[in-house]
């Protein structure tokens, strides 16, 4: 009987701790579509920037919350201690990170130039620009924007991975939500500073920067094969990069699916302000149970095996519950910022009830793939923390957008 209720006690504790987390992360998530919609001047000159936005704030999501889980594994595992001071294994974890941030940022800038020019918006301050000045200007921008980003999130992963664990919480439920609010709060600024940045410079130098750009991705490439503990930084670059490589483009073509609808969304312009805290908020859900799984295996506490355990159902279900908190409150903030913005909407009843059912119907689909990828990753014998995060927030973009409009449509709303 005392066991069971330590158990439930446990439980109920995650409960707080995954709902403080993701608040906070609704919160920064409209903030984040505040500043995009402050920056739209910069738009204008440089059409092409917005298809460097998903990928840019996917790529922080995917290389920092799964450096924060792997942290929060080695801490339950004893691999590292809970004490802010140099180890070769946090050092390999950070020189890969650092890699994949800048090799995917220059693969970011080369294929958002591409589909400039498929999608004829391959425009500079209103003229028609060449294919290799647009490919410089954004690998720059997306590998300075990536570089800078480097320098705050790095920092911020350790002490919030290290420092949930001395306070007696669970990284698990911390790293993920947390860490995805910073990328978005960090990503969309930086991408426009160094957009400003890059307008403000010659071709000239522009060469000279991507020189610095390729030493440094190849500097952190070789300090990361030089990891000798396990050979960490070999495996996170071998295990990321495929993974990386798929979330790249289901990233970049996650617009399709909204582009559909988008007289809807423009009739109802109220609607898009909910869009990115409901896609964030579900990708740090996944990512909290997915760094909870790839825990449990790493301890040996869950077997992978194809049917889910009680235990795992109980997780579903507490998920099932805070998502209903959540997705209604992204409701409830996005139509306060309409309000605020004078943008047309619809009635905040609707609005919760759009958010509300989205949210359950998205959660049904990330309970099956945190767990899937999880424990299919594992028996492959990979490192779940590799994988799972990374794809679940990569698939969010896509399920997250039809959950939403799957329900706007069965409620007749567009």
């Amino acid at each position: 009987m005392s066991v069971g209720l330590e158990s439930l006690k446990m439980n109920f504790r995650d409960i707080e701790e995954s709902l403080l987390a993701l608040i906070l992360c609704t919160f920064g998530d409209l903030i984040a579509g505040l500043v995009m919609g402050h920056s739209s001047d910069k738009l204008a000159i440089l059409p092409a920037l917005i298809l460097l936005i998903p990928p840019s704030i996917g790529l922080r999501g995917n290389i920092y919350a799964s450096l924060g889980s792997r942290l929060s594994s080695y801490l339950h595992t004893g691999r590292i201690s809970p004490k802010f001071e140099f180890n070769p294994r946090i050092a390999g974890n950070i020189y890969s990170s650092t890699f994949l941030l800048l090799i995917f940022s220059i693969l970011n800038g080369f294929l958002a130039a591409q589909i400039a020019f498929t999608i004829n918006i391959a425009t500079v301050k209103g003229s028609v620009t060449g294919f290799e000045e647009l490919v410089l200007d954004l690998i720059l921008i997306s590998a300075l924007s990536g570089f800078l980003s480097a320098i705050l999130m790095i920092p911020s992963t350790l002490a919030i991975a290290i420092g949930s664990y001395r306070w007696g919480w669970n990284p698990d439920n911390l790293t993920a939500p947390i860490i995805t609010l910073l990328g978005d709060l960090i990503t969309l600024p930086l991408v426009f500073i160094s957009a400003d940045a890059i307008f403000m410079i010659d071709f000239t130098t522009k060469l000279y920067l991507s020189a610095v750009v390729f030493l440094l991705t190849v500097l952190f490439f070789m300090l990361s094969y030089r990891s000798k503990v396990e050979a960490i930084g070999r495996r996170i670059i071998k295990e990321s990069i495929p993974v990386l490589l798929f979330c790249t483009f289901l990233q970049f073509g996650a617009g399709t699916i909204l582009g559909n609808k988008i007289e809807g969304f423009v009739a109802i312009a109220g609607l898009l302000t909910i869009v990115p805290a409901f896609l964030e908020d579900g990708g740090a859900m996944g990512g909290i149970l997915a760094a909870r799984f790839s825990t449990m295996l790493h301890l040996g506490l869950l077997q992978p095996s194809i049917k889910p355990p009680k235990e795992v159902l109980w997780s579903f279900g507490l998920m099932h519950l805070i998502a209903l908190a959540i997705f209604a409150l992204v409701g409830v903030f996005g139509q306060i910022v309409n309000y605020l913005l004078g943008l047309p909407t619809i009635s905040i009843f609707e609005m919760v009830l759009v958010t509300t059912i989205a949210g359950q119907l998205l959660m049904i689909l990330l309970n099956s793939m945190s767990y899937y990828f999880s424990i299919i990753s594992y028996k492959k014998g990979l490192d779940p923390d590799n994988v799972g995060i990374p794809l679940i927030t990569s698939f969010m973009d896509i399920l997250g957008t039809a959950c939403l409009v799957i329900t706007l449509q069965l409620l007749n709303i567009i």
